[in-house]
């Protein structure tokens, strides 16, 4: 059952999140940089908010690092390449509060990524290094998606 209290901490720290992630997407797609303060800031404030997620929010900076480190075409270059993009990735662990979703996290965002790049690197012709932070604004709204539709619980 959906708890539609829109006071709730989670509520909260959702909306929170997804807000920055919707900021942090418009910026990745214009200048292909986020300030290191900002992407930083909200980091902080999600740890603290959700430490008792801590152990989601270790595994999804292990898996960030190896899509980051692992995965290195010559061709198409990395899966994502900045500490942005591992930054948000870890964010999005704090926001997971079950091994289920900590793995459907990951399922969607190797999905969508390797999607996003493959449209982006064969229809739109782009070469240079693409802005992934939209795909971590979709993972994380489908997230949402998922928690309130289903009986699966993922925050």
């Amino acid at each position: 059952m959906v708890n539609w209290n829109i006071f709730t901490p989670q509520f909260i720290a959702e909306m929170f999140l997804l807000a920055f992630l919707i900021l942090f997407a418009f910026i990745d797609i214009k200048k292909k940089q986020l300030p290191s303060i900002l992407t930083t800031s909200v980091l902080f404030v999600l740890a603290i908010v959700k430490i008792n997620n801590l152990p989601y929010g270790i595994l999804a900076g292990i898996f960030g690092w190896l899509l980051m480190e692992g995965f290195t075409e010559e061709e198409y270059g990395r899966f994502f390449s900045g500490v942005a993009d591992l930054k948000i990735t870890i964010m999005l662990g704090f926001m997971i509060s079950s091994l289920g979703g900590f793995l459907i996290l990951c399922i969607l965002i190797v999905v969508y990524g390797v999607l996003y790049k493959v449209v982006m690197i064969k229809f739109f012709e782009q070469k240079e290094e693409v802005a992934f932070i939209p795909v971590f604004l979709l993972v994380f709204i489908t997230l949402i998606l998922i928690e309130v539709f289903t009986n699966v619980k993922i925050f």
